[in-house]
């Protein structure tokens, strides 16, 4: 007894061992309910399950039980399906609705406090946001056996008083890539080696959903399919516990909150961190002590960012609840503390799910208190802000608006539409396209959050970022109001439908103006239907209305389809792309350049390519090809790092480095891509890879370094700090302020010079020695919110943000930043796409020549 004790302890899990007697000794279950073993014909721990056999399983107990009931979602973009599974006794699952209906009243204080007795609790199970910590989906499984089969009282008392929502893989994209990569490459006998192919994921790994975005960022940004599928579900119940089961390094043991002091949203109760997390600790405690399990809690990670499967539901009433299991990576691996299984990592994981249940329903009638106090309390602080309301929107860019329009719907935030112009604060709001939004609403905390600026922390060290302003991500002019103003209808998903002013036919030209935000997938589809498309490289003035540079200019004669035929197809492109074409009957303007003037030049069709693979930042890349894909339209191709050495470049006319460690690039390859440069390519680099590519002389820009301290006489630290100090200087995540030439190719379609930027790291790119090539400069006092170091700040100011380097007949666009960061920086995305689509067009010398004499 002693000896097996040892080995569970050290993780060595025995799979001759019949699975109910290592995680459920003991139990009473009705043998009428198959085990995930006699289902799937293998014991849990000793393979990973796909996500198909794991949806069947679901709907197997539903099939055999009356305690269970499967109700699809959605789908992901590799059409997996979506599933929210629920478990209750039989009567309340005959009337989930009506429990649903009753649960949405408690959350509304205009209707009367239901009998709490009487009220089911809503608890929520969610596993595995990221695909390679698989541990989570595993334990779905275990727990979805159990809350069918148990005939233990105290799980029927559980049934009884609660519903439980499972969501048993949140990403079952990225889980199944893992799980074919750990089960291709799992030995007989298993490997434990760290250095066996299983246990290290090639490029991209499992980690990630299709487009290689983290999902457990996107709860509060709501950019992918997956999350919108589930946000709408979550909406619907408002559930008052929220689990996110995830993974951590190998060598780690577990982890339940509460998380790292100082590091929790201040906008969320104190009651929540401070009474709820306390009192659920207790059970994780007991429950771990119970199975011999090491953990530990309060040193790391954080509930800062609205936007995790564990902080979100705090911002909604609920309590949201992170566990971090160390990882097998694998099925079994060496860790410090013995040889890690992944039976043993699913063993953790699934007792802190009956846990958290067994805390909750001893906590039920305080989290239901909690839910009804909580919107209470939130409408009455929004009503005594003093900040009454926000004005915000775009007079030149609507479908910037409605991408802001529809992330607010997305999280039923209340909004209307303006009734007239309202000048305020310096900026005009046009009737239209400008929205108000009320502060005193149930979604006050998401509002503030959308909207804050927090510039001072209790902490310097941060898991993620640190400012998450979505009002300035979309860069949309707004303003606060400290007054109410008549409003006029309310905004719904029907205002997001395309409905653009249709052109009338012209015989002569066509414009479309840059500012759009779709512009760019229109200015595609014109280029894919091989028509002669122009970009205005001035400004310009015709029937009686004033055009901007980055205009482009569709002319009638000379196009590949007749007068008819281009007609039509721009009839379709507008309706696609929801971007305004105007009919123009003359090419002379009353100001600025005629339209045949040279300052128009012909775009030509991106032929584009991206490096991927072995040290590439993933998630650089996947929101470069999501950005194509979801926003424009347009292919991309993805080419590994090991690739490149046979690669023909001569079909491609721009090259895009995202960050990453580019140093499997040889000597030759980095002298492939001077030739390709110096023959008139555009090669786009972001963040390290610009840092790559000024060491490696393909430019002679420069970078701001870092001045060491060399001395010997600097101030002693403890080694304990060490690790705090360093990493303080690090910028996670801040947001800042910064000049954009808007004359220049890469700031056409922007209509203030004064922009928001994200950065979230320590490139700084020195001014370029040509006196226009720092097209976007950092200002004097950049810090718009976020933490950033004293020292880094200082480094910041007045640095580049975008640099243009001319190397023979071609150029570099050197982004110190990363304009398309986790797919919703709208505000910076057309720096890129300008980068994209005009970068051919840029000379040194200007973009178009001077007419002979």
């Amino acid at each position: 007894m002693k000896n097996i004790l040892l080995c569970l302890f050290l993780g060595i899990f025995h799979f001759s061992f019949a699975q109910n007697d290592y995680f459920l000794p003991a139990k009473k279950l009705n043998p009428a309910i198959p085990s995930p073993e006699q289902f799937l014909g293998y014991p849990i721990g000793s393979h990973h399950t796909r996500w198909d056999k794991i949806v069947e399983y679901m709907k197997e107990l539903d099939r055999l039980s009356d305690r269970v009931t499967v109700q699809r979602i959605g789908e992901t973009y590799e059409h997996r399906e979506q599933i929210i599974v629920a478990f209750s006794n039989p009567k309340n699952i005959t009337r989930l609705e009506e429990i649903r209906q009753n649960h949405l009243a408690l959350t509304d204080p205009s209707k009367p406090m239901p009998d709490l007795s009487k009220t089911p609790l809503i608890v929520w199970l969610g596993y595995n946001v990221h695909g390679n910590e698989p541990s989570g989906g595993e334990a779905s499984l275990l727990s979805a056996y159990y809350l069918t089969a148990s005939e233990d009282p105290e799980a029927l008392a559980w049934l009884n008083d609660a519903v439980i929502l499972m969501e048993p893989v949140i990403n079952p994209d990225g889980r199944d890539r893992h799980t074919h990569w750990a089960n291709m490459h799992k030995g007989n006998p298993m490997v434990a080696d760290p250095n066996d192919r299983e246990h290290n994921e090639v490029f991209p790994g499992g980690r990630t959903n299709h487009y290689w975005f983290d999902l457990n960022r996107d709860w509060y940004l709501a950019v992918h399919v997956e999350s919108r599928n589930r946000l709408a579900f979550y909406h619907q119940w408002l559930p008052n516990v929220v689990t996110d089961f995830h993974e951590m390094g190998t060598n780690a043991t577990h982890f339940f909150e509460p998380t790292k002091e100082n590091a929790e949203n201040p906008l969320v109760p104190k009651y929540v961190y401070k009474t709820l997390n306390t009192s659920f600790a207790k059970h994780f405690e007991k429950a771990m002590n119970e199975i011999g399990s090491l953990y530990y809690t309060k040193e790391s990670f954080d509930n800062l960012y609205p936007g995790y499967g564990s902080s979100y539901p705090d911002m909604q009433g609920g309590l949201g609840l992170l566990f971090e299991q160390a990882s097998s990576r694998g099925h079994v691996q060496e860790s410090q503390h013995g040889d890690l299984t992944f039976g043993f990592t699913i063993r953790n994981q699934f007792v802190n799910v009956l846990a958290t249940i067994r805390a909750s329903l001893a906590e039920k009638e305080n989290l239901l208190k909690h839910q009804r106090n909580f919107y209470s309390e939130t409408i009455a602080q929004g009503k005594n802000s003093l900040t009454k309301e926000y004005l915000i929107g775009d007079a030149s860019d609507q479908s910037r608006n409605r991408a802001f329009w529809d992330m607010l719907l997305q999280h039923h935030i209340d909004f209307y539409h303006i009734q007239s112009d309202i000048s305020e604060n310096g900026q005009v709001f046009k009737k239209g396209k400008a929205i108000v939004i009320p502060t005193a609403q149930p979604q006050y905390l998401m509002i503030r959050s959308i909207f804050d600026r927090p510039t001072t922390f209790a902490d310097s060290l941060f898991y993620d970022a640190s400012a998450w302003n979505l009002a300035l991500a979309y860069n949309l002019p707004h303003t606060e109001l400290k007054r109410e103003i008549t409003k006029g209808d309310k905004i719904t998903a029907k205002d997001l439908v395309l409905n653009p002013t249709l052109p009338t036919k012209s015989n002569y030209a066509y414009l479309i103006e840059w500012t759009d935000f779709y512009a760019p997938k229109a200015l595609y589809q014109l280029l894919e239907n091989q028509l002669i498309v122009k970009t205005a490289f001035k400004s310009f003035s015709i029937g009686g209305k004033t055009y901007s540079y980055g205009t482009l200019l569709i002319p009638v004669q000379k196009q590949a389809q007749d007068a008819e035929a281009l007609y039509q197809t721009l009839i379709k492109i507008s309706q696609n792309t929801g971007v305004i074409v105007e009919s123009i009957n003359t090419g002379f303007s009353t100001s600025g350049i005629d339209l045949g003037s040279n300052a128009f030049q012909t775009v030509k069709k991106p032929q584009a390519m991206i490096l991927t693979g072995g040290g590439v930042v993933s998630s650089e890349v996947g929101e470069i090809w999501h950005l194509l894909d979801t926003k424009v339209g347009m292919p991309i191709t993805k080419v590994e790092v090991y690739n490149f050495p046979r690669l023909n470049l001569n079909r491609y006319n721009t090259i895009v480095l995202a960050g990453g460690n580019y140093a499997s690039l040889d000597k030759a390859s980095v002298d492939k891509i001077k030739t390709w440069v110096a023959n008139g390519g555009t090669l786009i680099t972001q963040k390290t890879a610009s840092e790559w590519a000024i060491k490696q002389g393909i430019v002679k820009e420069k970078l701001r370094e870092i001045k060491q301290d060399t001395s010997r006489t600097k101030a002693r630290i403890n080694f304990e700090d060490i690790q705090n100090l360093e990493g303080a200087k690090q910028t996670g995540g801040a947001i800042f302020e910064a000049e954009l030439d808007l004359s220049h190719p890469i700031g056409f379609g922007f209509t203030s010079k004064k922009m928001p930027i994200y950065r979230n790291n320590n490139t700084i790119l020195e001014r370029s020695i040509g006196a226009a090539n720092s097209v976007l400069v950092y200002t004097a006092n950049p810090r718009i919110c976020g933490y950033v170091h004293p020292e880094s700040l200082k480094r910041i100011a007045n640095s580049s943000a975008i640099n243009i380097a001319y190397e023979g007949n071609g150029r570099v666009v050197l982004f110190s930043d990363n304009p398309n960061f986790r797919g919703t920086w709208f505000g910076t995305n057309k720096l890129f796409l300008n980068a994209l689509f005009f970068g051919t067009s840029i000379s040194q010398n200007g973009a178009f020549a001077a007419e002979e004499e």
